[in-house]
């Protein structure tokens, strides 16, 4: 990842600290009068100025409509807090390339809600009364969770404004002052350097350091550059007739337009490098298993791609170590691409880190079953002509592969639960180099470089003598079999029936976040550029391999 040129030449981070149906009572409204009286009072909430439209709701429960059909559905046909929070993870990575703080799952241990258990005492009011209330005992239907992530959208919202109000105070602007297109510029790039670099001010007189430091560290930043300018370019011919984005005469809300544009689209051009990362695995990949043998990963880095460089247990933690044979460990590709070493930007509330390909793959497999489990031969020919990208279509899937189906389908009375451990191991082994090997819940514990080093006070890359000793072990190299390593532990999304009230933690869990943002934005600008750069994304990981280097 492109962190890793901070790390080559020296570029210090700094530390983080952050981190339908409806019941109805009788006599009241009907279900859809109520669903609008709850988005009319949370746009109320929230405000002037927020981004919870029509327009965007349509354009969110467009994206969701066919996951949610496939997803297990309680008493009411609605989604139970696991349900709901692993929606509304998919979600926001499909949409943006967004990892949502709090969503994220152990494994497949969407059912942890211990965070909110710790949260409740801290929860605003506002929104968890408008949800709770109306909701209780039933569940999330496909608008109700529409709207809870158009307000989790309108947070990030207020998150941006509230750094670009740190830009121009470096800058010596008031949010008055209107600008050319040149100067705006200026203030896009401060803003992806505060964004991408995370120091903890930026003041008038550190500006043009900062910039130099980006410019001169990342071979990279060109192209980010260009990127904005194209966002910053379209945005504004296509706002040509509002008075805000008048050419030579940009208002404050002509510049928050356009970095929230580029913050909505950064995740999926970014990915391009995540792409790039998997190539130069790939490159040498041991025997099409998805694997790279950890003697060839190390040896890689000893040839000068030193973000090849994590250690073993540091691996092991990532969930990216297959040491199905402790002879030959090995890194799983995708495990590794998608893991938190290589997440790039982050703010208090999402990280940006690589999509996950088999995100993709599983929405197809949604969209044409339409249910939450399947028969194994309806499967097989949907999977038989879905193509990857580094599978070709259609395919004769192997009699293994089809017995592993079936072996699936026994254990669920004939029928495969698409959003299983299962069926994850499966679509893993059909397609090992887009999809992450699903570990058991609690057998590995993802953290990024920082955390690593706060809990374990270990570095996170192996040293030189270690990689060399790997290298050049005399271990023979046995051929990693064809047929990969299986486990039959299931575990599902939704394990079994549990009172929909329990959606409540959902609500608990997103109010946090918003309840967070509103306290940074209520003490003013500077407490918000301390707390935009509080944060474990970007350099930070890379800047501990510095150290541990």
């Amino acid at each position: 990842m492109f962190c890793l040129w901070f790390l080559v030449l020296g570029i210090t981070a700094v530390h983080a600290s952050l981190r339908g149906k409806l019941q109805v009572a009788a006599g009241s409204m009907r279900a859809e009068q109520l669903r609008e009286t709850v988005l009319h009072e949370v746009m109320e909430a929230l405000g002037n100025g927020n981004r919870v439209t029509n327009e965007r709701l349509k354009s969110i429960e467009d994206a969701a409509r066919s996951s949610f059909q496939a997803m297990p559905k309680n008493e009411y046909g609605n989604l139970e807090d696991a349900a709901a929070r692993y929606m509304l993870h998919r979600l926001f990575v499909q949409r943006h390339g967004m990892y949502i703080k709090g969503l994220e799952a152990s494994g497949m241990d969407w059912q942890n809600t211990s965070t909110a258990e710790i949260l409740q005492d801290h929860v605003p009011s506002f929104v968890l009364s408008l949800f709770e209330d109306r909701l209780k005992g039933q569940g999330l239907g496909l608008h109700e969770l529409t709207v809870l992530a158009a307000t989790l959208e309108h947070l990030i919202h207020d998150e941006a404004v509230s750094r670009l109000s740190v830009v121009y105070q470096a800058h010596s602007l008031s949010e008055d002052a209107r600008v050319d297109e040149t100067r705006l510029q200026e203030l896009i790039d401060t803003y992806m350097t505060i964004f991408l670099v995370g120091k903890q001010e930026v003041t008038a007189l550190t500006v043009a350091e900062e910039r130099s430091a980006v410019v001169e560290a990342y071979p990279g930043w060109y192209e980010t550059q260009k990127f904005t300018m194209q966002v910053r370019s379209n945005l504004l011919a296509s706002k040509a007739a509002d008075p805000n984005f008048a050419p030579g005469n940009l208002s404050f809300h002509a510049a928050t337009s356009v970095v929230e544009e580029i913050g909505e689209r950064y995740g999926r051009w970014q990915d391009a490098e995540c792409r790039d990362l998997k190539r130069s695995l790939t490159n040498i990949e041991h025997a099409s298993t998805g694997r790279v043998l950890l003697k060839d990963f190390y040896g890689s880095a000893l040839k000068g791609n030193w973000q090849f460089s994590e250690s073993i247990a540091y691996l092991r933690e990532l969930g990216a170590l297959d040491e199905s044979d402790p002879s030959n460990l090995a890194v799983l590709i995708p495990n590794y691409v998608n893991s938190h070493s290589n997440c790039v930007a982050s703010s208090s509330v999402y990280s940006v880190c690589c999509i996950n390909e088999c995100e993709g793959l599983l929405s197809h497999l949604e969209r044409e079953v339409a249910a939450p489990q399947v028969e194994p031969d309806r499967l097989l020919d949907i999977v038989s002509d879905l193509p990857s990208a580094s599978v070709k279509a259609p395919r004769a899937l192997s009699p293994e592969l089809k017995d592993r189906l079936h072996e699936v389908a026994k254990k669920h009375n004939g029928k495969v639960p698409l959003h299983g451990r299962l069926f994850a191991q499966w679509l893993h082994h059909a397609y090992p180099r887009e999809c992450p090997f699903p570990h058991i819940a609690g057998k590995t514990n993802p953290m990024t470089a920082d955390e690593w080093m706060q809990n374990r006070h270990e570095k996170v890359s192996a040293s030189k003598q270690d990689m060399l000793k790997v290298v050049q072990s005399d271990a023979p190299v046995a051929e990693i079999k064809r047929e990969l390593p299986w486990t039959v532990e299931e575990e599902l999304v939704i394990g079994s029936t549990k009172p929909a009230s329990m959606v409540v933690s959902l609500l608990r869990q997103v109010c946090f976040f918003l309840a967070a943002a509103s306290v940074c934005i209520a003490f003013g600008k500077d407490a918000m550029a301390k707390a935009l750069t509080a944060r474990d994304g970007l350099l930070l990981p890379m800047a501990q391999k510095q150290h541990a280097c």
